[in-house]
């Protein structure tokens, strides 16, 4: 979609307090995270006129980072089996 960046917060997620950084400042904040496991997805994070920045997810004490260029649309976040997010490109299809 064209002027948002959507993050998808896919597997992992249970009852987690995530945070959304873009360039040092929060623009998403949710308590109760949870993976439904039937769509692979616990959330989508919308955020709006996405344009070049550093994008950060924070999780369970833990952060992962990752440069945007401008134009990019989609990105996954997982969690691995010990707590830590791991991010990467959207895969095709739509996002629920």
């Amino acid at each position: 979609m064209t002027g948002q960046l959507e993050v998808e917060l896919g597997t992992g997620f249970a009852d987690d307090d995530v945070a959304v950084y873009l360039d040092g400042t929060e623009v998403w904040r949710r308590g109760g995270v949870t993976t439904n496991y039937s769509v692979g997805l616990a959330d989508v994070v919308r955020i709006p006129a996405a344009a070049a920045g550093t994008l950060e997810v924070r999780v369970r004490d833990k952060a992962r980072s990752r440069r945007i260029e401008p134009g990019a649309h989609r990105l996954r976040v997982d969690l691995d089996p010990s707590g830590a997010p791991r991010m990467g490109d959207a895969p095709e299809g739509p996002v629920f």
